[in-house]
């Protein structure tokens, strides 16, 4: 059988491995004429990790990653609202819960368990259809590709998407965000503690990754996409707009090179009620973007690739598609609704409403919070094969 992945993010990588695991050579078609190491920083938490270690991959990503222990909530003045003890959770699940690593780090560790004539580059993808018991691509170059299986894994503005689910649309979440890794972390920094920090309309995080780096990203309310203003926003008037935040914030951005800035404005993908069609499969944010806010997107991108390639194990292809979708649809959907009303709630701009939601966090008992992770984290994957 023929599988071609549209895509060589970290959807399109994982699901190569676990395909290759069962002996099936799949083709990688990516866009980019070549694969860098792009992005900033991810949070990997355990459900990823475990994802990662049915397709036996764990062991080259956390060699990459930084272990966290606590992940805390402030006040933009440093107040603690809320802390997680990943150590805890890390004792109770018998493994890491948390790791952080440089998004670049994460597709070295994912390419280097894969053939490098597998991917073929410079390929966009332009269209799909269904042919019989099949699918077509067609790429910008003209070229075209019949395969008995594709697995659409690029991304949320996915090509592949647009031509076999018409009706999916994206939206946008009412804020833009920078991000960016510092050289250096501030001197006594807890190395395995990540904090976000929350304001009126305003939230800046703090993430360590391996060998001293600091990945951070800023946070603002916005109207509409693409705003002019916050286009031409720079480091200078980051200071300004979190000139008024506890440290080391202020330092960390004077320490940060100006030409490693990312701004992009956060959308997701309105839920759709299907994630297959005909021998067409979307994985990743192909089939449900979803905002950072939870920390899940990459995670449920690894997921979708453990699951499907445990399924295709054991399954024949038409009912291995049918459990994935059965299976995958509603996590996701749970996941995206989270993060987006977490991301609603953590932009509030209106000082009183502001007063009210710190009050209401910072109240909120700490087995309750580790019991509404644990619906998110304590997820099983069957193990994929074997490696060679």
């Amino acid at each position: 059988m023929r599988v071609v992945i549209v895509g060589a993010g970290i959807a399109g990588l994982a699901a190569a491995r676990g395909l290759g695991l069962l002996g099936w050579n799949a083709e990688i078609y990516e866009q980019a004429p070549e694969l860098k190491a792009l992005g900033a920083g991810i949070l990997l938490s355990a459900n990823a990790l475990r994802a990662l270690r049915a397709l036996h991959l764990y062991d080259a990503v956390v060699a990459r990653a930084q272990p966290i222990h606590r992940l805390s909530l402030l006040t933009q003045d440093g107040r603690l609202l809320q802390t997680t003890d990943h150590l805890a959770f890390s004792r109770r699940y018998g493994h890491l819960s948390a790791a952080t690593l440089h998004r670049g780090d994460l597709q070295d560790a994912l390419l280097s368990q894969l053939p490098p004539s597998i991917i073929r580059t410079g390929k966009r993808c332009i269209d799909a259809r269904q042919a019989g018991h099949g699918a077509i691509l067609t790429f910008a170059d003209g070229e075209t590709v019949e395969a008995d299986l594709v697995l659409a894994c690029d991304g949320i503005h996915s090509a592949v998407r647009a031509a076999v689910f018409p009706g999916a649309r994206e939206r946008f979440a009412g804020y833009t965000c920078w991000r960016a890794v510092a050289d250096g972390a501030p001197a006594g920094a807890d190395r395995t503690h990540v904090t976000e920090s929350w304001g009126a309309g305003v939230r800046f995080g703090l993430v360590p990754l391996r060998d001293g780096r600091l990945y951070w990203f800023a946070c603002r309310g916005a109207a509409r996409m693409d705003d002019p203003e916050l286009a031409r926003a720079d480091l200078a008037a980051l200071q300004r707009i979190f000139s008024g935040f506890h440290p080391p914030i202020p330092k960390v951005l004077q320490a940060t090179p100006a030409d490693g800035l990312i701004w992009t404005d956060i959308s997701d993908l309105a839920p759709l009620s299907s994630f297959v069609r005909g021998r067409v499969v979307l994985l990743g944010d192909a089939a449900h973007a979803v905002t950072p806010d939870l920390g899940q997107g990459a995670g449920l991108a690894i997921e979708d690739a453990a699951v499907l390639a445990a399924l295709l194990r054991r399954l024949p292809s038409d009912e291995a598609l049918r459990s994935y979708d059965a299976s995958r649809v509603g996590r996701a959907h749970k996941l995206a609704a989270g993060s987006r009303l977490y991301g609603r709630i953590a932009q509030w701009e209106n000082p009183l409403a502001v007063r009210l939601r710190d009050l209401l966090v910072g109240s909120i008992p700490e087995r309750l919070m580790d019991r509404q992770l644990d619906s998110i984290l304590d997820v099983r994957f069957e193990p994929v094969g074997s490696e060679s």
